[in-house]
């Protein structure tokens, strides 16, 4: 026997109007629908740009390495670069000794005149990747700095770099950087057996340029009868290119 209540129940359910789900099922269709346009846009995007962007190749260098390159931006050189090549001009341009160690062997490091200036030739090599405005400053403190002693094996000038900056863009300029440089430099008085300490520290401001890919031939009539001659310097020939495949000039070096 059925109760009076559960009638009223079983009526109140058959007469109950049915909800319709379909326009939140679609709400929801369109959404995950937008979620999947929005995934191919992005991962189309994602392939357009890798697709522009240059493969990598290797290039072999004049020393005979091979290295994996993926070109870039005329105006951009990654932050090992700079600072590679960093070091090795600081420390090419401001040590001086009349002999060095190539490859396991003391070999002799000649002077050469460069505007009624003395210098040595690894530093000679280097000044060609000084901006041509700031060379003669440049040539004058190094020429004072290298005096008569060096090359009579007297004297002996190391810079050791203790710190470099990590390399910083220059606002408003495209191609430019500074670094700073925490050094000391290092004179050693041979006959006296005598070791000088001083601080050298320094800012040091580059800028990319668009060397000519035949760099070596274009100057090789400057380097071989005004310079120096490079005939039988492999050591220097190396140093050369190394400076040259960086793409880069300092600007000025200056106090801080």
């Amino acid at each position: 026997m059925i109760s009076t209540n559960s009638k009223d129940l079983v009526s109140k359910l058959a007469n109950a109007k049915k909800i319709n789900y379909t326009p939140l099922l679609l709400v929801i269709l369109a959404l995950l629908q937008g979620v999947t346009i929005f995934q191919l846009l992005f991962q189309g995007s994602l392939l357009l740009k890798v697709k522009e962007e240059p493969a990598s190749r290797f290039v072999e260098l004049a020393n005979g390495q091979t290295l994996k390159t993926r070109p870039i931006s005329a105006k951009e050189r990654s932050p090992e670069v700079i600072d590679k090549f960093t070091r090795t001009m600081m420390e090419t341009l401001f040590s001086a000794s009349n002999v060095i160690k190539v490859d396991g062997q003391i070999l002799q490091e000649s002077e050469v005149e460069i505007n009624s200036k003395t210098i040595t030739e690894k530093t000679a090599i280097s000044l060609l990747f000084i901006e041509p405005q700031f060379f003669p400053l440049l040539l004058e403190d190094i020429d004072q700095a290298t005096t008569s002693e060096i090359f009579e094996g007297k004297a002996t000038r190391v810079l050791k770099i203790r710190y470099l900056s990590k390399p910083k863009k220059v606002e408003n300029k495209e191609g430019y950087w500074e670094l700073e440089m925490v050094a000391n430099l290092y004179s050693y008085d041979v006959p006296n057996k005598e070791l000088f300490v001083s601080k050298f520290n320094k800012k040091i401001q580059l800028r990319t340029v668009d060397y000519p890919t035949d760099i070596f031939q274009s100057l090789s009539l400057d380097l071989n009868q005004k310079i120096l001659n490079l005939e039988d310097k492999e050591y220097l020939k190396q140093l050369f290119y190394e400076l040259s495949n960086a793409g880069l000039e300092i600007t000025l070096i200056s106090e801080f």
